[in-house]
């Protein structure tokens, strides 16, 4: 259901400042209010809504600034979650880790560019070995609602680059490199995700109360 919404925002349909009309939305998906008003608390918790009392819940919209901070921190967690792989990992796990960059690097296809990646991160916070990186890691919400690498263009070339480069940092035990290798790489999606939206007119000047 929240998912639907972000699909809704992100295609434009709903813009900033537009009522999210509950009814509408189940009525239009066949289920009770319930869930979507449980989606919109979810939203609301991302950022993508304003749930006012009284009155509804309002698009927030995505902004320039949101969307860079939400790529800056996602690279900072992949990045802090790589240097700890490289203090804790075993020659076993960095193999495993290896087979999964080369599964990356051979993919040509998005679904399958999608699915070797998520390999490759599952492997990152395996040998990070930390309940809590992973649980961060299941918090953070893509921006981009569906394959990230078929809907944004120019992703699948510098993400087969950027791995490969954790992944040999990784195996060096360079925790330092394979954290900055991360977080660059995930700092120029957000700058691709930036143009898209702009292209699409569907990204709004951030707000400026506080």
């Amino acid at each position: 259901m929240a998912e639907h919404i972000r699909n809704l925002i992100f295609s434009g349909v709903l813009r900033q400042g537009d009522h999210v009309r509950q009814d509408e939305i189940a009525e239009e998906l066949g289920v009770s209010r319930i869930p979507v008003r449980e989606a919109i608390i979810v939203l609301d918790r991302e950022g993508w809504v304003t749930n006012e009392l009284h009155r509804g819940a309002f698009v927030h919209g995505l902004d320039e600034n949101s969307v860079r901070d939400h790529y800056g921190i996602l690279g900072m967690l992949y990045g802090f979650a790589a240097a700890r792989a490289t203090e804790r990992g075993d020659d076993e796990g960095i193999g495993r880790l290896r087979t999964a960059e080369r599964a990356l690097h051979a993919a040509t296809d998005p679904e399958v560019v999608l699915d070797a990646n998520e390999v490759f991160l599952r492997q990152i916070f395996a040998l990070a070995a930390s309940s809590r990186l992973k649980a961060m890691s299941r918090l953070m919400v893509g921006i981009v609602p569906g394959n990230f690498f078929a809907l944004v263009p120019g992703t699948i070339t510098p993400q087969k680059k950027g791995i490969s480069t954790v992944y040999r940092a990784v195996k060096a035990r360079d925790g330092a490199s394979a954290e900055a290798a991360f977080v660059a790489l995930l700092e120029q999606h957000g700058e691709r995700v930036v143009t898209m939206l702009r292209t699409r007119n569907i990204l709004w000047a951030p707000d400026s109360t506080p």
